[in-house]
């Protein structure tokens, strides 16, 4: 399993723009699927759009714990 952080595949702009728009579709659409090319490079890996949306709902869920 690989362990792997917001900021790996996400500039400061992306995240702050993430934590406004709360929820994975519309982190998918806005954020995640215009750079999977980028983020694919970066991770070094294919991934899957829901997957990282999901995970960076979730993550940005907990900021507020």
């Amino acid at each position: 399993m690989i362990t792997t952080t917001l900021n790996q595949f996400l500039n400061e702009e992306q995240i702050k723009k993430a934590i406004q728009l709360k929820k994975a579709k519309v982190i998918c659409t806005e954020i995640i699927k215009p750079n999977i090319k980028t983020i694919n490079k970066l991770l070094g890996q294919e991934n899957d759009v829901m997957y990282l949306a999901y995970a960076t709902e979730y993550i940005i869920s907990q900021i507020g714990e």
